[in-house]
């Protein structure tokens, strides 16, 4: 049977109901050194998995007949693997931020039943190239051992396209072997990991297409915007079928490393935003409150009549906390002061000083939860991971600052204000992140531009404010050297195509730059292909120097 219909599968392990648990908290981020072997196969972990996946992807192919669309089409299946933190030198050996590769090794099991042309696809984050992500966590043992294909989609050419219809991605540039899945040519399978976030709250499905993004246009409008960034991408093309790995969940301050959440579920559907709805309501969260799910309704991308298989049992996750304010971030960083202010348009309106409270710098911190706030947290968050001291001095200033009576005033987490002349006057060194802050980076020790800045450049900016020294960038990192080496092999792949004229992706600026003189038109048309030119002389110097630039602010912030 073959339907359009939505359909969203849930399925637990065997043996759960029946009191019999089999323990899953085993090399869930990195397969082990027997993998492919009679041994690792036989394990009951790896056997109930494989009973999983069937049960689970046998079900929703009986409700929408699937399997019969992968004939004589590429099959683009796309896992998370922002950062596979294993054996990278933290204070834990692993951390459930990434699918589990014991998953994937399963589908991709189930799927050749079905297709000839799978292919393995992701691009991690900046700052951790996809080629080491695929060797740490196994997948390329796995696509050897499966013979399917595996791309680093960093390291491919590039298509441009127009989205009228969209409110912030209106211009945007995918690798070139996701224009099969714009066209229909191509299925594509999201295979998230079900983890909370410090961007988002929850990161499930259709946020693991920002993946798919270069790196520079991953950058734009990664701010207040973010939520209605990830929906825009749907209006150019879709998962097929998203696959959320619950197995071992993560709950914390994601895109730092996340403690496990033994969930023990897994969760398909053919509509991406219903199946992250579901997912969403099993960590204990009520999607309505979700702005990232409220954007992606209002779009019209979600389905009331939805079907759902499975027992929808809640195990609750732990929030991310991207309050630098609160009282847990104090506790952790005692004798660091936050100064925030924003002139954002949701920022809240201050007249007078009078009016600063604690309860107004709250409000006013979470107006640009999705830039510097979220990335400025991800670098504390990794400091715990390293088992740094957490007692040093610091001032952090956040935002241009608000205007009250002619004054750019920040607030520090007890609402009091700061003008710059009494920030300049404070003891201790002083870290200012963030382009809105650019009018005093004058009076900072360091100043990290951007918006958002590069992921990892808080982290090394903080570092270098404390004097220390990141464990993962030390021996201590079990795969430091073939991460190196995998960094300088992307750099290499990356200006080997700036060289051949590619564009692979928009210049590193601020805001959207979209220059409406020069956009093709097709009225009535929701996605309007968009050619991007060849590269001049002049621009590939620019580009390769970029790209070093980049390579060095990985780890220098």
């Amino acid at each position: 049977m073959e339907s359009t219909r939505s359909c969203v599968v849930i399925t637990h392990p065997p043996g759960d109901a029946a009191g019999q648990r089999i323990d899953f908290l085993k090399d869930y981020v990195a397969l082990p050194s027997n993998y492919g072997s009679a041994a690792y196969f036989s394990r009951p972990d790896i056997q109930a998995i494989y009973a999983m996946v069937a049960e689970n992807l046998s079900t929703l192919d009986a409700q929408t007949g699937f399997t019969r669309q992968l004939a004589g089409r590429q099959v683009l299946l796309k896992p998370n693997l922002v950062t596979v933190y294993h054996c990278m030198g933290l204070q834990e050996r692993d951390y459930p931020e990434t699918t589990d590769p014991r998953l994937v090794d399963a589908v991709v099991a189930f799927l050749k039943r079905y297709s000839s042309n799978i292919i393995i696809v992701e691009s991690s984050g900046r700052g951790m190239p996809t080629r080491g992500s695929f060797r740490v966590s196994g997948l390329d043992r796995l696509a050897h051992h499966h013979q399917v294909g595996l791309v680093a989609l960093e390291e491919q050419v590039t298509v441009r396209y127009l989205l009228p219809q969209a409110k912030v991605q209106q211009e945007i540039i995918i690798p070139e072997i996701f224009s099969g899945v714009v066209s229909g040519e191509a299925f594509y399978i999201s295979m998230p990991k079900m983890k909370t976030n410090l961007y988002t709250q929850v990161t499930l499905g259709f946020k693991n297409a920002m993946g798919t993004l270069p790196y520079n246009l991953r950058q734009r409008d990664h701010h207040f915007a973010l939520d209605q960034k990830l929906v825009d991408i749907l209006h150019l093309f879709k998962p097929d079928l998203t696959f959320i790995d619950g197995l071992v969940g993560g709950e914390g301050n994601c895109p730092a490393p996340v403690d496990p959440v033994d969930s023990r579920v897994l969760i398909s559907g053919n509509n991406p935003v219903e199946t992250d709805r579901v997912a969403a309501r099993m960590m204990g969260f009520d999607p309505a409150k979700i702005p990232l799910i409220q954007r992606a309704d209002e779009a019209g991308f979600g389905d009331p009549q939805v079907e759902i298989i499975g027992r929808q049992e809640v195990t609750p996750f732990r929030p991310a906390d991207p309050s630098l304010l609160g009282a847990r971030f104090h506790a952790d960083f005692p004798n660091v002061r936050v100064l925030i202010g924003h002139r954002l348009s949701q920022a809240p309106r201050v007249e007078t000083l009078e009016a600063c409270n604690a309860s107004l710098a709250q409000e006013m911190e979470m107006a640009c939860r999705g830039g510097c706030l979220a990335s400025i947290h991800f670098a504390f968050d990794m400091f715990l991971r390293e088992g740094q001291k957490q007692d040093f001095p610091l001032v952090l200033v956040i935002g241009a600052g608000l205007e009250i009576q002619g004054e750019r005033i920040h607030l520090d987490r007890q609402g009091k204000p700061y003008t710059a002349e009494q920030i300049e006057r404070l003891e201790g060194r002083k870290l200012v992140v963030g382009s809105c802050g650019r009018p005093l980076a004058a009076h900072a020790d360091r100043f990290v531009e951007g918006c958002m800045p590069f992921p990892n450049a808080p982290h090394a900016a903080l570092h270098a404010v404390t004097g220390t020294t990141c464990t993962v960038l030390t021996p201590k990192n079990h795969h430091l050297l073939p991460l190196l080496a995998a960094t300088l092999q992307m750099t290499a792949a990356r200006k080997k195509l700036y060289r051949l004229g590619h564009r692979l992706d928009v210049p590193l600026a601020e805001g959207t730059a979209l220059v409406e003189a020069s956009c093709p038109s097709a009225p009535g048309q929701a996605v309007i292909p968009w050619p991007l030119p060849p590269l001049t002389s002049a621009e590939i110097r620019q580009a390769c120097a970029d790209e070093n630039r980049a390579l060095l602010a990985t780890f220098q912030g």
